[in-house]
């Protein structure tokens, strides 16, 4: 989902659900990023603030685990970022956790924290995800919100250091961004 209107974006960075599927304790969350994050995003982010065109959106999609019932959830476990697994080792590295019954039962699967794209030179896009365990639905709402926020950030600092050889102001744009961010918190 990106918002673009005749080639224009209306902010560098918007928070996407990648599903509608969450815990109960996030959706007041969830609701808030569409409702009350990216309109502030959208007003508080100007693209020409920031730099050329090279890079337009980078678009942040939250996959958030879920128990819609016994045969349709997803509880993800983060991988440690330090052992540098490759997709197919997935499932393996989950195997050493839990049993395959646990595995199956649960519906659990291992995801860094953080999946980062890389710049489309055609369309100036950069998709990032980022996955929460269940475990982060059960935190209360402004500590959900501070814990995303976090994550948020860190992602575009991640893409401003792949990214330095890039004519544009990460910095400012990271400011702009946290401002935005702390008042979501208090929201």
């Amino acid at each position: 989902m990106t918002h673009m209107t005749d080639n224009t974006i209306l902010t560098p960075i918007e928070i996407v659900r990648t599903l509608d599927n969450c815990y109960p304790g996030s959706r007041a969350v969830l609701d808030s990023i569409t409702e009350s994050l990216n309109p502030k995003l959208r007003e508080n982010l100007r693209p020409q603030r920031y730099g050329n065109d090279t890079l337009r959106l980078i678009e942040i999609n939250t996959a958030m685990s879920f128990y819609d019932d016994f045969h349709c959830k997803t509880n993800y476990i983060i991988a440690d970022e330090s052992l540098k697994l490759r997709r197919s080792d997935y499932y393996e590295a989950l195997l050493a956790m839990y049993s395959e019954e646990e595995i199956d039962q649960e519906g659990l699967f291992l995801r860094p924290r953080y999946q980062i794209g890389p710049l489309s030179k055609r369309t100036g896009l950069i998709y990032a995800t980022i996955v929460f365990e269940k475990s982060f639905s059960f935190l209360p709402e402004k500590e959900q919100k501070r814990v995303m926020s976090e994550y948020f950030l860190t992602v575009v600092d991640r893409i401003a250091q792949r990214k330095k050889n890039l004519d544009y102001d990460f910095k400012l744009l990271m400011s702009d961004f946290k401002r935005t961010l702390d008042w979501w918190i208090e929201s």
